[in-house]
């Protein structure tokens, strides 16, 4: 388990780390987590890879200290038997869309949050919750992560999206387990003021 974060997390994911690497002990599951704290996250993602490669994992699972997931999430998600799968989750923003597109070039394709198929296929999704083989590392060039400005939009994006291109044009899918992704959840700040009293 990997958690690029700042200086402090949520109590909630805090909470739901501990259960989970409970869960995992009790089913016999080898785990082992790293924090990396500081302020650039693309070096925090790199960094983190190689700590996963220093202990020979077999698997990374990629958690961002904003989420809230089940105590069972590294199972289920290892039971899909595929090289990449994550969750689709919300932004912290309105209007609310999900992190998850169909096509990563039309910011309108996000995936609705529907227990369609257990999974669904998408070209690009937020790592908050991302469970990925370690080897597809050994695929790649370094810089694994970068951040690209898309000039047709005028914004940029993220490292998530640039490093599972590089993975599709290798062959790997990206997919989306829609069932755990309704139990997921994305944690933000909320100002509670008088205009929201009925």
């Amino acid at each position: 388990i990997v958690v690029p974060t700042r200086d402090m997390v949520h109590s909630q994911f805090a909470f739901c780390l501990a259960q989970m690497m409970k869960t995992n002990l009790e089913a016999g599951l080898d785990t082992y987590l790293f924090f990396d704290s500081s302020t650039i996250l693309l070096n925090q993602r790199e960094h983190l890879v190689e700590q996963a490669k220093s202990i020979n994992a077999d698997y990374i699972l990629w958690l961002d200290s904003d989420m809230t997931f089940p105590s069972t999430t590294a199972i289920r998600l290892l039971n899909h038997q595929v090289d990449i799968v994550a969750c689709n989750y919300n932004r912290r923003s309105q209007p609310v869309k999900t992190v998850a597109y169909k096509n990563i070039n039309d910011w309108d394709s996000w995936l609705p949050m529907e227990m369609e198929n257990e999974l669904i296929q998408v070209q690009g999704v937020g790592m908050g919750c991302m469970l990925m083989k370690t080897d597809v590392f050994y695929k790649l060039s370094k810089p694994y992560f970068e951040f690209r400005y898309k000039a047709d939009t005028d914004d940029y994006f993220g490292e998530d999206f640039i490093l599972q291109g590089k993975l599709r044009e290798l062959g790997y899918e990206i997919n989306i387990d829609t069932v755990l992704s309704m139990e997921t959840r994305h944690m933000g700040t909320w100002a509670f003021g008088p205009d929201l009293i009925k």
